[in-house]
């Protein structure tokens, strides 16, 4: 049966290790943020900008304050603000083709006073990093600068709100997909749909951006909100489709934000109200070079250590075994059936406490004790009990001899073996009673004297029938002429 058993576990974990080497979880928390604090959602968030912030319940992307008159912080400002954790959006790194479905809505205000003149816009943002380009403000948008813009190495995709026009844009009220450059490659002016990105007063727009990796089309709604109730459904017709394969354009691992710009004179606030990301994280390609490796080292060494653990048990068993054995052979004495536990003894001897000592034997010390049985109604017996030293005990077969000489032994004046314990690893325990209680010894007493017997006692009647060997001998003392006998206890 145990070797079944064992049979089955080298079966079954090699096995376990080769699920646990090929799985790897791809689980991503959607980032929902009904509105922001700097205090709780700062560390979710990487700035970089010189007037961004996470103030009055939004991302501020550029200087939001127009209480305190210094309007010069409003001129030439740029930002970015983006999740502080890259995401794996395609596995074009590892020679693979999947794409991540994303849903990602957000609330954006660009508010401006009646007198200012709107510029420049917002964007949302996935790109390789959160830095932010060096003079990205006015028509950059915190997205490129003069140098860099339109080059390949960017990165990035972007949808920007567009207030500004430039000489690029169709209109200074648009949407549009923007890949590597502001110069957008599919714009939607907004004025048909009654939108106006920075009006004069108080304007809030809720935007959907979804994307489906599997057709690569990506659309975008849009929808002014009450400032009170984000919460509207989304238009039943998008506002820009695009077809488009994010893994040309993007770096596998990518990170999600905004970012925005004014310039001089044009300014605006340019905040992100609340945001929404629910993505599904492409894994990312199983190694299954190093998972061979690992199989083929590991599994061998977790074999030899089952059969190494296998082969270790079986010789404790055995040698439990022939140990259950040998104690056997006392039990087939005659009025010998008993067994007490180690715990047993310590507890009758006071855990061998030099009060409870009687004496020396030949093998170790004797002690007195008090067995007090489970049956409450039988009054507590009084043993004596013989604890052998390792040290001076040479084998379990002098335990055996030593047992079996006294259980033969039979007398009125000698006590009789009733019981004994099995070999443990650092004491030999013995215990014996006789028909006369063993007497009570001061604690300052090491040995003791039996009583005087009667004349008539002969030593030969007791060894009549029994023939001791030399083991055997220093179980019974000498007889003195006196006919007293001061035997030490059986050894």
């Amino acid at each position: 049966m145990g070797t079944r058993r064992s049979n089955k576990i080298l079966i079954l974990l090699p096995v376990f290790v080769l699920f646990i080497c090929s799985t790897e979880a791809a689980s991503f928390q959607p980032v929902n943020f009904s509105n922001f604090t700097s205090n709780t959602d700062s560390k979710y968030f990487k700035l970089d900008g010189d007037r961004t912030s996470i103030d009055g319940g939004a991302l501020q992307l550029t200087y939001d304050s127009i209480n305190n008159g210094e309007s010069d912080n409003f001129f030439n400002n740029s930002g970015r603000i983006m999740y502080y954790q890259p995401f794996r959006i395609h596995s074009g790194d590892d020679g693979g083709e999947m794409l991540a479905s994303f849903t990602s809505t957000f609330v954006i205000n660009l508010f401006r006073q009646p007198e200012w003149e709107p510029g420049h816009g917002l964007a949302f943002l996935i790109a390789p990093n959160y830095s932010l380009p060096g003079s990205s403000y006015g028509r950059w948008l915190g997205l490129t600068n003069s140098s860099t813009d339109g080059s390949s190495e960017n990165y990035f995709v972007a949808i920007e709100f567009d207030t500004r026009k430039q000489e690029f844009d169709p209109d200074g009220n648009h949407l549009g997909l923007n890949i590597n450059s502001v110069i957008s490659n599919k714009s939607v002016p907004l004025d048909p749909y009654n939108i106006t990105l920075s009006p004069n007063d108080t304007s809030n727009y809720r935007v959907w951006v979804q994307y489906d990796g599997a057709s690569k089309l990506l659309q975008v709604y849009m929808l002014k909100v009450p400032d009170v109730d984000f919460d509207l459904p989304k238009p039943s017709e998008p506002l820009l489709n695009a077809t488009i394969n994010l893994k040309d354009y993007l770096k596998a691992e990518s990170y999600f934000g905004f970012s925005a710009s004014t310039g001089d004179p044009y300014i605006q606030l340019n905040c992100v109200r609340a945001w929404t990301l629910d993505i599904d994280v492409v894994p990312k390609k199983k190694d299954w070079k190093w998972l061979i490796i690992t199989a083929c080292v590991g599994v061998p060494v977790l074999i030899i250590l089952l059969i190494c653990i296998v082969v270790y048990m079986k010789k404790v068993r055995k040698a439990k075994v022939e140990e259950s054995h040998e104690f056997g052979r006392l039990k087939w004495l005659p009025g010998m059936p008993r067994e007490f536990k180690y715990k047993e003894l310590k507890k009758a001897t006071n855990n061998f406490h030099e009060s409870m000592k009687l004496g020396e034997g030949g093998f170790g010390i004797v002690y007195k004790g008090i067995i007090h049985e489970k049956d409450h109604d039988q009054s507590p017996t009084e043993v004596a009990v013989k604890k052998f030293s390792r040290d001076n005990i040479k084998s379990k077969g002098d335990f055996l001899a030593e047992l079996a000489i006294i259980h033969r032994l039979r007398h009125k004046h000698l006590v009789r073996l009733v019981a004994g314990e099995r070999p443990k690893t650092e004491d030999i325990l013995q215990i014996i009673t006789g028909t006369l209680p063993v007497p009570d010894v001061p604690p300052f007493k090491p040995f003791f004297t039996w009583p005087s017997m009667d004349p008539s006692f002969s030593i030969s009647s007791i060894l009549t029938g029994i023939s001791l060997s030399s083991k055997d001998s220093n179980t019974i003392s000498d007889v003195s002429k006196s006919q007293k006998v001061t035997p030490r206890l059986p050894v």
